[in-house]
């Protein structure tokens, strides 16, 4: 089963007694050139188009500008290309008010990364990608207000490894961990391919064991030249 498809499959799971999402929040951590983009633009598609009633989508990334960038230049052609393209109203590329509007009523916009980003607004899904640069809780504190009066509301964050700066990320870790422990079945929903500190980072045992798109679209061949280029941590955090 692709990665993608088992954090789908969790992540639309739904309370038998609420019947709502099972899981307010969705966390995944997986190495670069994963498949991430893929990931991302299919679950928009599932909110936008199978919900029942419009959504509202807010894609943000690292920044204002990266954002645009992933969601106009990256997931718009994807989305153009597929058989989904019938449910597109409009791409609106102007600066400032990027945005995907499908013929339903649902929308995907771009937000700023900004204290303010969310005020005013009511979202159904907000998806934070790449939080990974993100010293601070700014980006959540801006959005999670905004899910308030949305019961089915879900937050979705994803991103590559960070750093020992990246604090937001860290502390999402630490938490999805810890339901991962708890054998939690509702409110976090934790996914996370990594290697453990201790295994030898050279054999490609724990490559194939924590890099999903290995022998997919990416090669072993490029794997090891990376590890030939890239210093340790850099290599470590992109595995």
């Amino acid at each position: 089963m692709p990665w993608q498809q088992m954090v789908a499959d969790v992540a639309s799971e739904i309370d038998e007694v609420s019947g709502l999402p099972a899981f307010r929040e969705v966390v995944v951590t997986v190495p670069r050139q994963s498949g991430k983009t893929t990931l991302v633009l299919a679950w928009e598609l599932h909110r936008c188009l199978m919900w029942g009633r419009p959504q509202r989508v807010a894609y943000t990334a690292q920044t204002g500008s990266d954002a645009r960038r992933k969601l106009i230049d990256d997931q718009a052609p994807l989305l153009m290309e597929s058989p989904f393209r019938a449910a597109v109203s409009k791409i609106h590329k102007a600066q400032g008010n990027e945005a995907i509007v499908f013929r339903n009523g649902s929308r995907i916009d771009v937000l700023a990364t900004t204290d303010s980003a969310g005020h005013g607004r009511t979202l159904d899904l907000p998806i934070l990608d790449e939080v990974f640069a993100d010293a601070d809780d700014r980006r959540e504190q801006a959005l999670l207000p905004a899910m308030a009066t949305r019961r089915d509301a879900q937050l979705f964050v994803v991103s590559t490894m960070g750093t020992e700066g990246s604090s937001y990320l860290n502390r999402k870790v630490e938490t999805g961990r810890a339901a991962v422990v708890e054998g939690a079945n509702s409110g976090v929903a934790y996914f996370e391919w990594s290697a453990d500190i201790n295994v030898d980072i050279d054999d490609p045992k724990v490559w194939f064991s924590c890099m999903p798109a290995l022998g997919h679209t990416i090669s072993v061949e490029t794997v090891k030249h990376a590890r030939r280029t890239m210093s340790e941590g850099d290599f470590r955090r992109s595995m």
